[in-house]
C-alpha cells in the first residue's frame, strides 16, 4: 500500500503536552483583513511557524480525480512564474526557511517556517507560488508517470502488497480505496486545466484554518498571514466530501508468491469518533502493539522470534474515519504460528483489557514525549493545526494531563470493546504457500482478490 491510509497528524496530536506554560496559551486572533487564526507566542524560539489547511472533498467527490489535489499541490511547489523550483528552493535556503504544500484524501495542508526577521521575505516568496504558480505541463506529465511507475513497482514488496490488499478488502470500491492503494490509473487523468480550476476553487481565503506559533506577536503574525494569502480569491466552489464505506469481511486471504519473508496485514474499521477522548483509545493501541514492550511485540518477536518487529496503529481513511491495522513481516516457516499469535493476543486483549502495570507507565511516556516534542514552535503549530481541523477546544493542551489522569483501566477497556474491530480480523498473508493456513480464499495474483470480497 503506497502511503497506506495516510495517518492523521491528529493521532500524534492527541498525545499532546498538557502543562503548557503561560507563554504557550492558545488565543484566537484576527488579521487586519479578517482572517481568524490560533496564535501562540513563544518569544524565545528561533523560528516563526505558520501552519495552514483547507478541507477539500475533491478527491472523493469528483469522479476520476483522486490524484488531483496531490498532483496539484506538488505542481504548485514547482515554483511561481519566472522562478523555477531550484531557484525557489535556493532562495528559501538563503532565508533559512522551509515551505511545504501537500494533500491527503480530505485536507490540503501547508506550512512556512523561518527565523522571525526573515519571515516576511519568505512569506512574499511563498505567496508568489500560491497566487501565481507556473504549473509547467511537462513537470505534471513527469510526476504522473513517475507516481504510476512507483506505485506499480511497490507491488513487488510483499509488505506493501499485503497492506494494499487489506485496504481493498476493508474499503468498498470507490475513491477512498483508489487513494489508499495508490491506483496507478488515477495519476494520468489530471490535466493542468484541472489543477488551475481546482486551485481557484479550493485555495481561497474562506475556510482557511490557520495557526501561528513563534516569536512574532499576534499583530505581527496577523500582518504576515495577510501578506501570504492576500492574493488568493475570497471564496471558491468547494465540494463536499463523500464518506467512505468500510467493511469487515473477517476473512483470511493468502496470496501465494515466492517471497523471502511472509507479510501479514490484519485489521478492520474502528468504531470511534475523533474527539478529545481519542487519547483513551491511543493508550490501548500503544499497549497492544505500539512499542517494543507491547503485547504483539512480546508474542511475535520475543516469544516466537518470528519477526524483527510488528506494529499496530490507528490510521485514517479520511479526516474523520479511522481503522486499526496490524502489520509485520515474519519468517516463512513461522507464518502460521505468527498468525495464530496475533489472533490470540487480539482476542485476549479485547476480552481482558489492560493491566494497571501497562496503563500508568504509558500515561507517563505520553506526557514526557510530548513535553519534549512540543517545546519548539513548528511542532506545536503542527499539533495545533491537527486539533483545529477537528474543532478541538483551544484549551485542549492546557487540560490534557488532567484528562489523561482521569482515564482509568475500566474506561480504557470499555473503549476497546466498543471501538476496536470485531473478531475475526480481516487478514491478508503474502506467503510462498497457503498450505496449513486454513485460508478462506487463496489467490495467485492481486487481480484475483475480487473473488474473495
Amino acid at each position: 500500500m503506497n502511503r497506506p491510509f495516510v495517518a492523521l497528524a491528529v493521532a500524534a496530536a492527541l498525545l499532546a503536552q498538557g502543562a503548557v506554560s503561560q507563554a504557550q496559551t492558545v488565543a484566537r486572533q484576527t488579521t487586519p483583513a479578517g482572517l481568524v487564526f490560533r496564535h501562540v507566542h513563544m518569544p524565545e524560539d528561533h523560528f516563526q511557524a505558520l501552519f495552514f489547511a483547507w478541507k477539500d472533498g475533491t478527491a472523493t467527490a469528483l469522479p476520476g480525480m483522486e490524484a488531483l489535489a496531490s498532483l496539484g499541490t506538488a505542481l504548485i511547489m514547482e515554483g511561481p512564474r519566472g522562478l523555477d523550483r531550484s531557484a525557489m528552493i535556493e532562495e528559501l535556503r538563503d532565508l533559512q526557511a522551509t515551505a511545504t504544500l501537500g494533500a491527503t484524501v480530505s485536507v490540503i495542508q501547508g506550512n512556512l517556517t523561518a527565523p522571525p526577521e526573515k519571515f516576511a521575505a519568505a512569506a512574499r516568496l511563498f505567496a508568489r507560488a500560491l497566487v501565481d504558480p507556473a504549473l509547467p505541463a511537462d513537470r505534471l506529465a513527469d510526476m504522473a508517470r513517475n507516481r504510476a511507475t512507483v506505485s506499480r513497482q511497490a507491488d513487488g514488496n510483499a509488505e506493501t502488497l499485503a497492506q494494499r490488499l487489506l485496504a481493498r478488502l476493508v474499503i468498498a470500491d470507490g475513491p477512498h480505496r483508489r487513494s489508499a492503494t495508490a491506483d496507478p490509473g488515477m495519476f494520468g487523468r489530471v490535466t493542468v486545466a484541472d489543477i488551475e480550476q481546482w486551485r481557484r476553487n479550493i485555495l481561497v481565503r474562506e475556510g482557511l484554518v490557520l495557526v501561528a506559533v513563534g516569536p512574532l506577536d499576534a499583530a505581527e503574525a496577523g500582518r504576515e498571514i495577510d501578506q501570504l494569502f492576500a492574493g488568493l480569491p475570497q471564496s471558491g466552489n468547494a465540494l463536499a466530501p463523500v464518506k467512505p464505506v468500510l467493511r469487515a469481511p473477517g476473512k483470511l486471504v493468502v496470496l501465494e508468491r515466492p517471497v523471502v519473508q511472509s507479510a501479514i496485514a490484519a485489521g478492520g474499521p474502528a468504531s470511534l469518533a475523533i474527539t478529545p477522548d481519542l487519547a483513551r483509545t491511543q493508550l490501548a493501541v500503544a499497549a497492544f502493539g505500539g512499542s517494543p514492550s507491547a503485547r504483539l511485540w512480546l508474542a511475535v518477536r520475543e516469544r516466537l522470534g518470528a519477526a524483527y518487529g510488528i506494529s499496530a496503529g490507528l490510521q485514517s481513511v479520511d479526516l474523520d474515519t479511522l481503522a486499526l491495522f496490524i502489520r509485520t513481516a515474519v519468517a516463512n516457516d513461522k507464518a502460521k504460528d505468527a498468525l495464530a499469535a496475533i489472533r490470540e493476543e487480539y482476542a485476549r486483549f479485547v476480552m481482558d483489557g489492560m493491566t494497571d502495570g501497562e496503563l500508568e507507565p504509558l500515561k507517563a511516556i505520553f506526557v514526557r514525549s510530548q513535553r519534549d516534542r512540543l517545546r519548539r514552535a513548528p511542532a506545536l503549530a503542527a499539533t495545533l493545526l491537527s486539533l483545529a481541523l477537528h474543532d478541538f477546544p483551544d484549551d485542549y493542551l492546557a487540560t490534557y494531563e488532567q484528562r489523561l489522569r482521569g482515564y482509568g483501566r475500566s474506561a480504557v477497556e470499555a473503549d476497546v470493546r466498543a471501538t476496536f474491530p470485531r473478531e475475526p480480523l480481516t487478514t491478508v498473508l503474502v506467503a510462498p504457500s497457503a498450505e496449513g493456513l486454513a485460508a478462506d480464499c487463496v489467490i495467485r495474483s492481486p487481480e484475483e482478490l475480487a473473488r474473495c470480497e
